[in-house]
């Protein structure tokens, strides 16, 4: 990764991955720690709000159809047009968007954006960062049920186990298959 600016311009730069792969961990724990000035936009800011979905949207919640992307692309576009934004983040306590939590401004150089579904082909947001990865990690159900367990999302680890595989790995399989990963680098 090119992290280190000698130009006075902002990069985006975008970290993509399937349920589970590290995306989070990966730009807090190795990008922030090492430079501790970089802003984080994170994809599950537009996740549509609980009260919003209906039942199928409950169940699939995490799926492409459940994040508000025509709001995403406008924020996104917003800052490469204008270098500044607020932008929403996702509160795991009360598992819905918090607004206005990150607030981006000229001085911002490096942005991160981190999500699933950054390369997806129909929402067409790969023009809006200038560096690419994907992190390429298999689909691990065991590890996504215990967090859906710990979390709170589901009641036990059986009920955890179920929901990613019924969920998880089908929007692991959806991004793998609809998505761009031309001009993209890999990360193992």
């Amino acid at each position: 990764m090119i992290l280190n600016q000698k130009e006075d311009k902002q990069i985006i730069i975008a970290i993509a991955g399937v349920p589970g792969s590290g995306k989070t961990y990966f730009c807090k724990n190795v990008i922030c720690q090492q430079y501790p000035d970089v802003k984080v936009i994170p994809m599950d800011g537009y996740h549509i709000y609980r009260k919003d979905l209906n039942e199928e949207g409950m169940k699939r919640r995490g799926a492409a159809f459940t994040f508000d992307h025509q709001r995403f692309k406008k924020d996104l576009t917003n800052l490469r047009e204008t270098g500044t934004g607020s932008f929403p983040d996702f509160q795991h306590s009360v598992k819905d968007p918090v607004e206005n939590a990150i607030q981006i401004t000229k001085d911002d150089k490096i942005i991160v954006v981190e999500g699933l579904y950054l390369f997806l082909k129909e929402w067409d947001l790969k023009h809006l960062f200038d560096q690419k990865f994907f992190i390429d990690k298999e689909f691990n159900a065991q590890m996504i049920g215990q967090r859906h367990y710990v979390c709170g999302i589901e009641d036990s680890l059986e009920k955890g186990i179920q929901r990613a595989i019924e969920n998880d790995k089908v929007n692991a399989e959806y991004i793998l298959q609809n998505s761009d990963f031309s001009d993209v680098t890999f990360i193992k």
